[in-house]
């Protein structure tokens, strides 16, 4: 990041500094999602098979209902209480 005082006027290049933080970082978190196809110690062991995402609480809540959708497809169980 470069550390000086731009001239009313002056282009900021948008890919450096912190115009790369996000404007709401309160309200981002990171999150890895690792995708196993071998559920083997010796496959949950390995690392760089993950992806790190920053996402919004309203973006997660998006993805657990998703998740949540795709698990009652293959595990309906009707009397179960929907958070």
């Amino acid at each position: 990041m470069q550390d000086r005082d731009f001239k009313a006027g002056e282009a900021v290049s948008p890919v450096t500094g912190w115009a790369m933080m996000p404007l709401r970082e309160h309200d981002s978190l990171l999150l890895r999602l690792d995708f196993l196809t071998d559920p083997s110690p010796a496959a949950m062991g390995r690392a760089g098979r993950g992806r790190v995402y920053a996402m919004t609480s309203e973006q997660l809540q998006l993805l657990l209902d998703s998740l949540q959708a795709q698990l009652d497809k293959l595990q309906p169980e009707p009397t179960r209480p929907r958070h």
